[in-house]
């Protein structure tokens, strides 16, 4: 776990947070529970929230024409832990814990998150081992908060358990209508959910789809329910050197976010087995960071704590004040110990 601090503590040097090192240090291990290991005990993937099983996501954000002097990471807490209930268990108590990070965290958060958690799985025990991955934690540190964590983020699969979107929708009406694709329609399904507090108090609230992959009629499917912003997203990935003809090769992420006004759409590509998005993200960052320094720094973190890195996902944002108003990217850094 130790090369992963290192790593975020690099980065967080790179882009010029400000952010305690102990503090960065001590989130990580809480949020992982000090576990990186690709499989699991059965030798599947220990995770499902990277290809390689590895329970452990970072990324760098900005838009309109600067990144952002933020850390991001995404973890998930008893990879180890061969039963649903189990794991589960262990990610409420690391929920509550890291609360205690937030500049305002309080028991209402921690309840409110853990209430999260409980409107996805009502019984935990009941739920088979083969669901590898209950819940994920995301995690910010950020310049404003250097010694406290800037965004807590939960995560969870609302199709694993009947009938959870619904109770999602009655404990937070926010969530109702951003899951906006029909129940029947094969190309498009609802693939996550997760409830987000920030250093302010403020709750955000989304909800993921996922794409099929190489179906063409993918893009259009996008574009047809969710209109221009998502017209002016597919567009500009292809203005920043994605194949216009290939785009229903890639597996896309749609997320929508309520929170403080009007509902934001997100878009992201996801690579393949044998994609290699780092032009794109580079050509994508000179355009809404107005610099490659954010990204950059994630591979050269990796570097210089001994890892591999690999780009996984790349992701626009469209707002009805701004348009194109956010660039977020992701990867992962891979230790040939582990």
């Amino acid at each position: 776990m130790g090369a992963a601090a290192e790593f975020l503590v690099g980065l967080a040097e790179r882009v010029a947070t400000g952010c305690d090192p102990t503090s960065i240090r001590a989130m990580v291990e809480r949020a992982s529970g000090g576990q990186l290991d690709a499989l699991g005990p059965d030798g599947q993937r220990a995770s499902t929230l990277t290809r390689s099983g590895i329970p452990f996501e970072a990324s760098v954000s900005g838009g309109r024409g600067k990144f952002t002097p933020a850390v991001r990471y995404i973890t998930e807490t008893a990879t180890q832990q061969t039963e649903f209930g189990a794991r589960v268990s262990a990610q409420l108590a690391a929920i509550r814990d890291l609360v205690a990070w937030l500049p305002n965290g309080d028991e209402t958060v921690a309840d409110m998150l853990q209430s999260f958690v409980a409107a996805l799985y009502p019984d935990p025990a009941k739920i088979p081992a083969r669901y590898r991955s209950a819940t994920w934690i995301g995690v910010v540190h950020h310049a404003a908060a250097p010694h406290h964590a800037a965004r807590l983020k939960v995560y969870g699969g609302p199709t694993i358990v009947p009938g959870a979107l619904e109770r999602l929708c009655s404990a937070w009406p926010e969530f109702a209508g951003l899951a906006s694709v029909p129940d029947d329609e094969p190309l498009i399904n609802t693939a996550g959910a997760a409830i987000e507090v920030d250093a302010r108090g403020n709750v955000n609230h989304k909800i993921y789809m996922r794409t099929q992959r190489e179906d063409s009629a993918v893009p259009m499917k996008l574009v047809r329910y969710f209109g221009d912003p998502a017209w002016e997203l597919l567009s500009e990935f292809v203005r920043c050197g994605a194949d216009a003809a290939k785009l229903h090769r890639f597996r896309w992420f749609v997320c929508r976010q309520r929170g403080v006004g009007d509902p934001v759409f997100g878009l992201s590509l996801t690579a393949g087995r044998d994609d290699d998005l780092t032009t794109l993200a580079r050509e994508l960052a000179t355009r809404h960071h107005g610099t490659t320094d954010a990204v950059d720094a994630l591979a050269h973190a990796a570097e210089s704590s001994g890892a591999n890195w690999r780009y996984s996902s790349i992701g626009l944002g469209f707002s009805p004040d701004h348009g194109i108003d956010k660039l977020n990217v992701y990867g992962t850094p891979t230790w040939s110990a582990e």
